[in-house]
């Protein structure tokens, strides 16, 4: 009888364990971003909410974790305090790096009387049929550490999901994050026009996988049309609350393609839970046909350990190679997420098989990839383009060319052998 192997997945949890690197960035055209995606790399995890509260003023509401600060009692009063920072730049998209706004403010934080979380609302200068790109850097100055992040402010559209406010229906709290559990009980809240009607459409989990990099086939980024609607009423007595996987956009008009996006892809994502949930992410790896009788096997939690045991050829090297697969896995749903689960994206893909990108460039209008020495013959080097989707502000599509060189065989090859896959920086 072979070894079972007992894997651990509360990955999720060790997402705020992992060892921190001091950062300072600084806004700036061309500078290697790598450390967006690589989970260990600042402490602060912020969340964004973007809200359009009138024709000339977007308020950008930020959530920090005071637990991910660090408190000491060097003061004038001798009270535990901590010391955040919050500088941001906004830039128009489409006139290159034209700053229209920026600020810099400052948060001396008491630990006694502190909430669980901390939210401050940033009033942005914005216009309508426009769009903007908000570089924020947050820091915690006692630390040393900071975090950048680039928030999409889109004003092209008056209905689209950032003319709308998902509310928790007991607290009244708002929610940053699109993607709820089958618990949260919510109400949608829209201030710039009386109606008493919500339209609500209903989209099944998009379960399409990126085709491999070495095909010249570009991945879906849209939806087909709905596979239900219907009306509600418009209040907050009652709350709403789904328990159907897939896609739902509540919208104000039937003719709007935009409204307020929610997803539910699952109780416990973007956390990789249980054995079922092992096996899809493996299609990178495996052909239809493995995959097909993979999904036959009785028992998902044996066939994935059987296949990470052949694989790797001892048990120890197999939790390996499981350990770094399956939190490539999570963090790909982290950081990818849009109207999928973010390792079903091409980022995702490419994130699972190489790792975090060595260097990263980032725009307005795309991301750069590059794995080896940036000027190496060696090197591979991908490039997403931010797509337009009335679904997410996170579709990004991986640019498809005849002279791409992913070596992607190479690299599946190499995980199928037990080993994960590294570019040499040659």
């Amino acid at each position: 009888m072979k070894n079972r192997i007992t894997i651990v997945f509360g990955l999720f949890s060790v997402f705020f364990l992992l060892t921190c690197k001091t950062y300072n960035p600084q806004i700036s055209s061309g500078q290697n971003l790598s450390y967006l995606y690589k989970p260990g790399a600042s402490s602060l995890h912020p969340r964004f909410l973007v809200y359009h509260n009138s024709d000339s003023t977007t308020n950008l509401m930020v959530k920090v974790y005071p637990v991910e600060l660090l408190f000491n009692q060097a003061n004038d009063k001798g009270t535990y305090q901590a010391w955040l920072s919050i500088k941001y730049r906004s830039f128009e998209i489409g006139r290159g790096r034209l700053m229209v706004d920026s600020a810099s403010l400052e948060f001396p934080l008491r630990l006694e009387g502190l909430k669980k979380e901390f939210v401050t609302n940033i009033t942005l200068k914005t216009e309508p049929l426009k769009k903007y790109i908000i570089e924020v850097v947050i820091m915690d100055r006692l630390r040393r550490s900071a975090v950048q992040s680039f928030i999409s402010v889109d004003r092209s559209s008056e209905t689209n999901s950032q003319n709308f406010l998902v509310l928790d229906h007991l607290s009244r709290s708002m929610i940053f994050n699109p993607v709820i559990d089958s618990n949260m009980m919510f109400d949608v809240y829209f201030s710039r026009k009386t109606f008493d009607t919500l339209y609500v459409r209903y989209y099944k989990p998009d379960i399409r996988i990126p085709y491999s990099p070495n095909l010249l086939i570009p991945t879906p980024f849209t939806l087909d049309e709905p596979d239900s609607v219907w009306i509600m009423p418009y209040w907050d007595t009652v709350g709403i609350r789904i328990n159907r996987k897939g896609i739902y956009q509540y919208v104000i008009d039937p003719e709007d393609r935009s409204g307020c996006n929610i997803y539910y892809l699952g109780e416990h994502y973007p956390s990789v839970k249980t054995p079922e949930q092992l096996v899809d992410p493996l299609i990178y790896l495996l052909s239809d046909n493995e995959m097909r009788k993979m999904k036959k096997q009785e028992s998902a939690k044996l066939a994935v350990d059987n296949y990470w045991l052949e694989a790797a050829g001892d048990i120890d090297r197999a939790k390996e190679l499981i350990r770094i697969y399956y939190n490539r896995v999570l963090y790909a749903n982290y950081y990818f997420t849009s109207f999928k689960e973010g390792w079903r994206t091409d980022r995702g893909m490419i994130y699972i098989i190489y790792g975090p990108p060595g260097s990263l460039y980032k725009t307005p209008a795309e991301e750069r990839w590059v794995y080896g020495k940036e000027f190496s013959d060696n090197k591979i080097q991908f490039t997403f383009r931010k797509m337009d989707s009335p679904f997410s502000q996170n579709v990004y599509r991986l640019q498809r060319t005849a002279d791409l060189t992913s070596r992607w065989g190479q690299a599946v090859r190499s995980w199928r052998q037990g080993n994960i896959f590294i570019v040499k920086n040659e």
